[in-house]
Formats: C-alpha cells, structure tokens, sequence
C-alpha cells in the first residue's frame, strides 16, 4: 500500500542540509525478493540509510556502490542475484532465490534534491503522486532523470517525463509500478514509473484502555492516526506515541472535528452503543475503505439498523481470527485486518498462496 514513504522523507528532512544523498530504486526484480519494484533507500554521505531493499543483508554492500555515485554524480546501476546453489551467496545464507536490479543516483542540495522535496510536499498535503525515472540513457535523458506529478496538478521535472505522467493520470491508475516507453530521437527509453499513494490516515473512535495499543501498532506501520473521545481522562496526547493527533470532541460533533473524506480506515471502540452509533452514523457516507467495530455480530447488526447504514460493508467484530484475547493481540488482529483489506487481500496464510502457485 506504501513504500515507506513517510520513513524516508522523514529522513530526507533530518539530511535536508546535505550537500547529496543517494537514491536507491529497485527498478526490476526475478523470482522471490524480499521487496518489490519501487522500493527505494536513501543514503547519506556519511553512511547513515534509511529504507530497505532486502531483509538487511544486501544494505551493507550498497554503501561501497553509493560511495562511488557521491563521487561521480552518474546513476550506477547494481544487480544482486541471489539463487541459492551449493553455495549460498556471499556465504551468508540468502536463499531468496531471486534476482535484484537497482539504480542509484545522487540527488543534490543544489537541484533541490531530485523529486524529494517536491514528493515531501505532495506528502504533506496528503496528495498521491506518480514518479517517472528514466533507466536508460538517451540523448538528452540521462539515468536518473526524473518528474513527478501529483493529484492536485504540481508537476516537477522533465517535461518528456511530465508528458508521460500527464498521460497515465487521466484515470489515476492503480498500479504500484510499470515501465513505459518515452520517445526519443535515439529510439524508445525505458522509464520507470511508480504510483506513490497518500499517507494512510486511520481514525480511532474511542481512547480507552484497549485503544492505546492499537494505536501503537498503526504508528509503527507509518500511518496517519487520529484518535476521538468525548472524555477529557482519555483524550489526552500523553497517553499514545507521539506521532498521532489526539482529538477531544463529543461523538455528534466528529464531522466538525476532522475531515472525513480523507481517511482510509475507521475503527470504532468506544464501548458506548449510542456513541458508536454516532460515530458510524456519520462516517457511514463518506467511503471509507474499511470500517470495524468491536463486539459480535449482533451487535454490528444493532448498529447498521440505528445508524441506518443499509448494505454498508462493516467488518465487526474487528480483525482477524488469530486467536486474540488481551488488548495487544486483539490490536495487532485489527491492524492485520486493515492492511489486508486496503491492499485488496484476503487475509490468509502465506503458506496457502505458496501452495497454490507452486
């Protein structure tokens, strides 16, 4: 759903005042990696990344790569192909059994850091938007090159690129990546475009005791939280990780207290039934992607029926079937069952879908 986005602009912020970081970019993979096309790293001139474009083996190795890319300035290219035979790779033990193209290029201070600073903003204003990289040198259009374009309009960088992104956001796509081919006097260039989503915004209905931890788990995964509660001893910003918004309004009001066409997933916990009403009431027609309430069945129903949500899709009780019974598990229950569903999966055992493709 995001490609770590927030981590690393977050580590651009802290570099901001760099002369150059170097940008990592998967731009293909073979087989079975860890991560997948548009994943990207950044990396600092004194060997401090943020990112991960392997499960920790191969970051080691790309350091040795950026240090030659902060010298030349010229978009290098690395492949890892890690089959496993007789001998595993580099004898550490990475039997992935795939293989992984990427391109590093360095973003100077100077150039306003490639696309960064232009994707920080978009970010901010919690705007989707579509980076093109150019992975193949033509005349005028050298590795590296880049636009991006965003779903309020902004567009940065080359125009060839721009015309390219302009193209594939008439119907904002809902691809992760693909590559496209641009024009040019030396023939087709391959290109590289990835769909950069907006910040994961979740809303919590309800502070008390079991919200605390779910909260936790949703900030570790990146993602925008806000909490609500009517309660003045619960509504207090001490109480949850320091990168949420804690919300103090009564249940009727939420509408004026945050704007409800922007989020993604709602979980309503406050243990009150005519509150939960109140809250499902008024998010009910908004769109949200994923809406979870706590307690059985009967108890969804009793809701849908007051808030008059017809067939509205509620996933009550919230989560998956992992066995939760104590608030932590129950937590990380809620927020596998949230990422499943906003990236369109079912929620079942790896295992399954190994078997079935094998």
């Amino acid at each position: 759903m995001h490609l770590g986005i927030p981590a690393l602009l977050e580590f651009f912020r802290k570099h901001r005042e760099d002369e150059s970081l170097v940008l990592v970019t998967i731009i293909a993979t073979e087989g079975s990696t860890y991560r997948k096309p548009g994943a990207m790293m950044l990396i600092s001139c004194d060997g401090a990344f943020e990112g991960m474009i392997s499960g920790g083996c191969l970051e080691g190795d790309l350091l040795h790569h950026a240090e030659m890319v902060f010298t030349s300035g010229v978009a290098a290219f690395v492949t890892y192909d890690m089959h496993a035979g007789e001998d595993l790779v580099w004898s550490l033990g990475l039997g992935c059994d795939g293989i992984i193209h990427l391109m590093l290029q360095r973003l100077d201070r100077a150039d306003g850091f490639g696309f960064l600073r232009q994707l920080d903003r978009s970010q901010r204003a919690r705007k989707a938007a579509l980076v093109a990289l150019a992975i193949q040198p033509a005349e005028g259009l050298a590795c590296g090159t880049f636009a991006l374009l965003d779903q309020s309009g902004v567009s940065v960088g080359d125009p060839q690129l721009q015309s390219g992104l302009q193209i594939a956001a008439q119907a904002w796509p809902q691809w992760r990546t693909q590559q496209a081919a641009l024009a040019n006097a030396d023939g087709p260039v391959a290109v590289m475009q990835v769909n950069i989503p907006a910040p994961t915004r979740v809303l919590i209905c309800g502070a008390g005791p079991d919200s605390v931890p779910v909260v936790r788990v949703l900030c570790e995964l990146d993602w925008d939280v806000l909490v609500v509660d009517h309660r003045p001893a619960f509504a207090k910003a001490e109480r949850f990780p320091p990168n949420c918004t804690v919300i103090e309004c009564r249940p009727g009001r939420l509408g004026e207290a945050t704007d409800l066409g922007e989020l993604d997933a709602v979980v309503i916990m406050s243990h009150h039934l005519e509150n939960d009403c109140a809250y499902l009431r008024q998010v009910a027609a908004r769109g949200v992607p994923y809406i979870g309430v706590l307690g059985p069945r009967a108890r969804r129903e009793r809701l849908r029926a007051m808030a008059a949500c017809g067939d509205l899709e509620i996933h009550g009780p919230a989560g998956l079937d992992i066995g939760a019974e104590l608030p932590s598990a129950i937590a990380l229950s809620i927020a596998a069952e949230i990422h499943a569903v906003l990236n369109q999966r079912n929620g079942l055992p790896l295992t399954i879908r190994a078997n079935e493709e094998s």
